[in-house]
C-alpha cells in the first residue's frame, strides 16, 4: 500500500476517534445511556487501535528517526497524554473534573493537530 494511501486512512481515523472520544465523553457527561453502549466502547478502541497502527507504519515507511524530527516525539508524548487523561475522564464520576479533564484533553488535540501541520517542536 501506498504511502498516501495509509496517510488517508490514518486522518480518517484521526476524525473518527476524535468523533467517537467527544460522543463518548458528552454522553458521559449527561449520564446518557450512549455512554454505556458497548457498540460503541469496542469501535472506539478498534478505531484508536487502528489510528496508531497506520501512525507507526506511516513512521516506519518515511523511516522517520523521532531524535532528528523533534516534532513528531513531541506530538507522540502529546497523544500519550491524551490517552491516558482520556482513561481517567471517563473513569471520573465528578462534573467539575470531568469538565476540566475534557478542557485538558481538547487543548492536547490542539496541540497535536498543530504539531501534525507545523511540524515544529514547542519544547524539544
Amino acid at each position: 500500500m501506498s504511502y498516501i494511501a495509509i496517510k488517508h486512512m490514518h486522518l480518517t481515523f484521526v476524525i473518527l476517534s476524535i468523533v467517537l472520544f467527544y460522543v463518548r465523553a458528552i454522553s458521559r457527561l449527561n449520564n446518557w445511556q450512549l455512554a454505556k453502549n458497548k457498540i460503541l466502547f469496542v469501535s472506539s478502541h478498534i478505531g484508536d487501535t487502528l489510528l496508531l497502527i497506520s501512525a507507526f507504519t506511516l513512521i516506519y515507511m518515511a523511516e522517520i528517526n523521532l531524535l532528528e524530527h523533534t516534532w513528531l516525539l513531541e506530538k507522540i508524548v502529546i497523544v500519550i497524554t491524551y490517552i491516558v487523561l482520556g482513561f481517567i475522564l471517563l473513569k471520573q464520576t465528578e462534573k467539575g473534573k470531568q469538565f476540566a479533564i475534557l478542557g485538558i484533553c481538547t487543548v492536547c488535540l490542539c496541540l497535536i493537530g498543530y504539531l501534525a501541520g507545523a511540524k515544529h517542536a514547542f519544547f524539544l
